[in-house]
């Protein structure tokens, strides 16, 4: 129930700000508030590797609001040079209700350059690139071919020194590491030490319908067993990306290419079996990397209200130690995602997004086996504000 009264409590807290400004002329700041409610309904289909009962294809409804449902609070100064976002996310499945934090910022604009510093993303990864892939977040977490091909950072505290121009831009961060824990301690014997945060270095390039943002991500992830006769472990998570959107008339196109190391929990939706590092020297305690590439490519054709898209992602882990060091039957796992989806907007603020997705998890490295397939079907009602 605290819970549920999180989103409660945010809105009053919003109102009460606003009161005092309300009151003085002229107020200090103006406010802006925006509201995503979306509900998924629709099938989704198992094959018997992904079951629990590991011997049956299993199928089933699905009906609930996903968690990128949110409530939004907008804050801008009078000369708009300061400005900052709450948004708390809304879910409800199974008739529990829960609420998360996905952003809380603040900035300050000075000419072309601008400051940020609080919870959000950035334009490493940026989400203005993806697929319009929505349907099945609470379902395996399907969300704009997210670790299928699409790769992003997830929202972490961070600090961000941006200068863009209507041509080009560059956007240096240093972000919050996401993956703190030690894979290779199992007995909580060593310490996570870091000498630099994560770090992101993205550019911006612009020119008529087309826009990119390549970058660079990086983080050091070290381990101290001081005198507890483990090993120091110590490896390198980083990832390239090459986004690239083209728009003319009615048609989209959007693509990511991406290439890195160790993407385990420090970037999201990723399988932290397969793309993390492994030892590839089990008694001198060495790790060897695994290594992660993959692209998205998506097409949007907009008619009037109605809007035709489809998107298909691909995704490649392999790591020599598997077969070498570690005794497994293959050295690498690949899987794919696909979908179509027909969105039709019927008003500024009620639309309907039927979709189709399929997904191939691949060979399993350490038995050569498949591990199944999955496919969704449904619609998600957006009502946006």
């Amino acid at each position: 129930m605290n819970k549920i009264l999180i989103p409660i409590l945010a809105v009053m807290l919003v109102v009460a700000a606003a009161a005092p400004a309300l009151a003085v002329s002229p107020s200090t700041y103006t406010f802006q508030m925006a509201a995503r409610m979306l509900t998924d309904i629709g099938w989704q289909q198992k094959s018997q590797e992904l079951t629990n009962n590991g011997s049956d294809d299993v199928g089933s409804w699905f009906l609930n609001l996903p968690g990128h449902s949110y409530l939004r609070a907008r804050f801008f100064s009078v000369d708009k040079n300061v400005g900052g976002r709450v948004e708390i996310g809304l879910k409800s499945i199974d008739a529990s209700a829960t609420v998360s934090l996905r952003y809380a910022y603040g900035y300050w604009r000075v000419g072309r350059c601008r400051i940020l510093a609080g919870q959000t993303d950035n334009w490493f990864g940026a989400t203005s690139y993806a697929p319009k892939q929505y349907l099945g977040l609470q379902e395996n977490s399907h969300l704009l071919m997210f670790g299928w091909g699409y790769l992003w950072p997830g929202r972490v505290p961070q600090v961000q020194l941006t200068y863009d121009t209507d041509k080009w831009g560059v956007q240096f961060a240093l972000e919050g590491p996401r993956q703190n824990d030690n894979y290779f301690d199992d007995g909580g014997l060593t310490d996570t030490t870091y000498i630099f945060p994560r770090a992101s270095l993205t550019m911006m390039f612009r020119y008529r319908g087309l826009v990119t943002n390549p970058g660079f991500s990086f983080v050091h992830h070290k381990y101290e067993a001081g005198d507890t006769g483990a090993f120091d472990d110590a490896y390198n998570t980083w990832a390239v990306v090459l986004p690239i959107k083209f728009t003319t008339g009615p048609f989209t196109v959007k693509f990511q290419g991406h290439y890195g190391v160790n993407f385990a929990t420090e970037y999201p939706f990723y399988s932290s079996t397969w793309t993390r590092p492994y030892r590839s020297g089990i008694t001198s305690g060495d790790v060897e990397d695994t290594t992660i590439y993959g692209g998205m490519l998506a097409g949007e054709y907009s008619l009037g209200k109605l809007m035709i898209t489809a998107g298909m992602g691909y995704e490649n882990a392999s790591n020599d130690a598997w077969s070498g060091k570690n005794g497994y039957s293959k050295d690498e796992n690949v899987r794919m995602g696909a979908f179509i989806a027909v969105p039709y907007q019927f008003t500024q603020n009620f639309g309907v997004h039927p979709e189709f997705s399929y997904y191939s998890y691949g060979d399993n490295p350490k038995t050569g086996k498949d591990m199944g397939n999955e496919w969704l079907l449904g619609v998600q009602f957006r009502f946006v504000f």
